[in-house]
């Protein structure tokens, strides 16, 4: 006698197929060309939904749930993370967050500060987006500006970038090294902060002090654009929601969400610009 099945069949799991189908196929057709919705966003998408349809409890066993079903569930789990960390990052730097958040730091600072607001850029903007290298690549065209128009050597400020961006790397809820660390290892990313943190806070500070004191004899002509604060949102939403506790891709996904309509509202790019 065969056995009976478990789980009878139910249409509804089709859902996040036709999400899919529908996201991709569709969407590519009313736009007349397949190359405007990237299949990596289609499948985001149904994926999400597949989540969020799943009995699986909380959100973090769904989402286990999820990745056992496709692989194993530690790789499958990272490498969601480091694909929604890199969209996150690409979104929020197209949408002007990084610039936004640079000139925040150093209208808020005084002229003799701006080797240490660099630096706390550096850090803020690292810590919530996870990747030193990007954080290097986008605010060391600034630092060198800076130091053009004033009296502080372009190593150092090019320096100031690179220390700040592993600060935040050390730090960060989404760095892939953090990913790793955790999930091999088994331990929670808030311990690894709480650990961490006691290690780099304290040489932070040093390090900050000493720029303060480095800048004291700088003379400037560098001019501040305008704040957008709107811009500096996502970042500081996921950057609470990491440190608060919330599920990582939940907190990812959020900041995409939030990056992409300010983007839109701002008008820094199209939905099209976004989604490519």
């Amino acid at each position: 006698m065969q056995e009976q099945l478990k789980h009878q069949p139910n249409p509804w799991a089709l859902i996040p197929l036709l999400v899919f189908l529908v996201s991709y196929v569709v969407i590519s057709v009313i736009a007349q060309d397949f190359y405007k919705m990237p299949i990596t966003v289609a499948f985001g998408l149904s994926s999400i939904v597949a989540i969020l349809m799943s009995k699986g409890g909380k959100l973090a066993q769904r989402i286990e749930l999820f990745c056992k079903g496709a692989a194993n569930h530690n790789i499958m789990l990272m490498i969601m993370i480091f694909i929604l960390a890199g969209a996150f990052a690409q979104t929020a730097k197209s949408m002007g967050a990084i610039d936004a958040t640079v000139n925040l730091a150093l209208s808020i600072l005084p002229e003799q500060l701006l080797a240490a607001g660099i630096f706390i850029a550096a850090c803020f903007i690292s810590i919530s987006v996870g990747t030193s290298v990007g954080t290097i690549v986008a605010l060391a065209p600034v630092a060198v500006g800076i130091a053009s128009k004033t009296d502080l050597n372009t190593a150092l400020m090019v320096g100031v970038v690179v220390s700040g961006a592993m600060f935040g790397d050390n730090l960060s809820f989404i760095s892939d090294t953090t990913i790793v660390a955790t999930r091999t290892q088994g331990c929670k990313m808030a311990d690894k902060f709480k650990v961490n943190i006691r290690i780099a806070l304290p040489i932070a500070i040093i390090v900050t002090l000493l720029y303060v004191f480095i800048g004291q004899s700088m003379n400037t002509t560098y001019q501040t654009g305008p704040i957008e604060w709107i811009k500096v949102v996502p970042y500081l939403a996921v950057l609470i929601g990491a440190v608060a506790g919330v599920n990582v891709l939940a907190v990812l996904v959020m900041g995409i969400l939030l990056s992409g309509t300010v983007g839109l509202i701002t008008g820094s790019f199209s939905l099209w610009d976004w989604t490519a």
